[in-house]
Formats: structure tokens, C-alpha cells, sequence
């Protein structure tokens, strides 16, 4: 990925209710997505989370809250996180 690249890019983390309604969502930065990337060991060489989406579990949402003060979970819901490319 180039500069271009990186700085097209966005993340989301995203709470999905059972009917596949996204409940909860919450913009990150890439900084945050540095402060969390090593939470998720299946990302492989996916540094910036970009390349696909990842579940997070109850015990990452823990630690990401820890990384990233800011986050908040809501109960009830599957949590996913990935980026996207900005238009």
C-alpha cells in the first residue's frame, strides 16, 4: 500500500443486531487501528485491518477499550471491525 493509499482508507467497528441491522458504529482512525491491530493475530501481514473484516469477541472488546478509551460496546451485539476505501 502507498501513502495514496493509506490516506484513502477508513474503519469502522460495527455492532450488528440479529437481523443484520448495523446497531452501533463507530469511526476510527488509523493511529486507533495501531493501537489495536495486534488484537486480531488472523490478520496476518494485514497491518491496517484493510483487507478484510474482523469479528471481535467479547475479550478483544476488553482490550480494545483498554488501546482506545473512547470505545464503547453495546450488549447484545456481534461486533465486526474493517476498513474501507473512502470515495
Amino acid at each position: 500500500m502507498n501513502n495514496g493509499d493509506i490516506e484513502d482508507l477508513g474503519w469502522e467497528l460495527i455492532g450488528w443486531e440479529g437481523d443484520d441491522h448495523p446497531a452501533h458504529v463507530t469511526n476510527l482512525t488509523r493511529d486507533e487501528i495501531l493501537q489495536v491491530n495486534k488484537l486480531f493475530p488472523e490478520r496476518g501481514e494485514d497491518e491496517l485491518l484493510a483487507t478484510a473484516v474482523y469479528p471481535v469477541s467479547p475479550e478483544t472488546q476488553s482490550a480494545m477499550r483498554a488501546a482506545v478509551p473512547h470505545l464503547s460496546f453495546r450488549p447484545g451485539l456481534d461486533y465486526m471491525l474493517g476498513g474501507f476505501r473512502r470515495e
